[in-house]
């Protein structure tokens, strides 16, 4: 009965803050676009203040584990694979076996897994959250995108156009961040005090925020059609990329508690929320805009 009560009161305040926003949108106190502006402000301003708070403060070797990389890669990796592998058995396109894979692999780290893990396990889950958007920008999302350039456009090769989709992912305001607070801990340099100050004031706003912008984006979705394909997609994210991760965890050598944690929650989340306008642009938007609809999606001019 304990356990259950202290599991009660981690999550309680994540679904409260979800379910405010829910509320505060279907009443009409606000509209949806002034939801989508919150969701922006989070995405671009808010995380990477974070990111970078979180980063600079720590030495250089605290930050870079080689061992979360690897295993947070490795299964990512094998569940992009076998969703690969699904789609190919079903005779899709290389674009949409490159979409599936993408839809099992890469979570909503951002939105969904960000506040999660900071209400669970505080401010020390930001290293490892830091890692796995790197795998997931530098590694997952390139993969499938070059992948998916290639299906569309046979003249390019997959090396060419993966040397094309990493510049636009390095305009990423989160990816820019982690950048910049790596080379922070690294050389030592921080910004001014009151420069700091303000990044502090801008970190704090991230968690409840984000979760009150999820519980807004989800009035008036609603799920239809293409029930095999969806299915898929869903077990593959839900199911088989924890399942890799868990698996990786057991085979390689074992890391700190808190980052295998920290993995296996992120692993969990469904897909990251900007699939559906990937979608749209290997015109799929019918299968993978439904994938989504139980979760918020804005346009990340940035990755496009």
């Amino acid at each position: 009965m304990q356990d259950f009560t202290y599991i009660l009161s981690l999550t309680s305040p994540t679904f409260l803050l979800i379910g405010l926003g829910f509320l505060v949108v279907r009443l009409g106190y606000l509209s949806r676009d002034a939801i989508r502006t919150f969701g922006w402000f989070v995405i671009n301003i808010g995380l990477p203040a974070a990111m970078f708070k979180a980063l600079s403060s720590r030495s250089f070797q605290d930050i870079l584990h080689f061992d979360y990389l690897l295993i947070f890669g490795l299964g990512s990796l094998l569940s992009f694979l076998t969703l690969f592998g699904i789609a190919r058995l079903r005779c899709k396109s290389l674009t949409e076996c490159a979409m599936f894979g993408l839809g099992g692999s890469l979570s909503n780290s951002l939105m969904i897994g960000f506040p999660i893990i900071m209400q669970l396990f505080g401010e020390a889950a930001l290293v490892p959250f830091a890692l796995t958007l790197i795998v997931e920008n530098f590694f997952i999302l390139p993969l499938a995108l070059a992948l998916a350039d290639t299906g569309q456009q046979s003249s390019d090769g997959f090396f060419r156009s993966l040397g094309a989709a990493l510049p636009q992912l390095l305009k990423n305001p989160v990816v820019m961040s982690i950048g910049v607070g790596l080379a922070s801990a690294l050389t030592g340099l921080q910004p001014p005090e009151f420069v700091d100050r303000a990044i502090d004031i801008l970190a704090m706003t991230v968690g409840g925020l984000a979760l009150f912008t999820i519980g807004g984006m989800l009035v008036g979705l609603r799920p239809a059609g293409m029930v095999t394909d969806i299915s898929v997609i869903v077990l593959g994210k839900l199911v088989l990329h924890p399942l890799c991760i868990v698996l990786m965890i057991l085979l390689m050598p074992p890391m700190p508690a808190l980052f295998q944690s920290v993995a296996l929650v992120l692993a969990c989340m469904p897909m990251f929320s900007i699939y559906a306008v990937f979608g749209l642009r290997y015109n799929m938007g019918s299968c993978v805009l439904r994938c989504c609809c139980r979760q918020p999606c804005w346009h990340f001019s940035a990755l496009i």
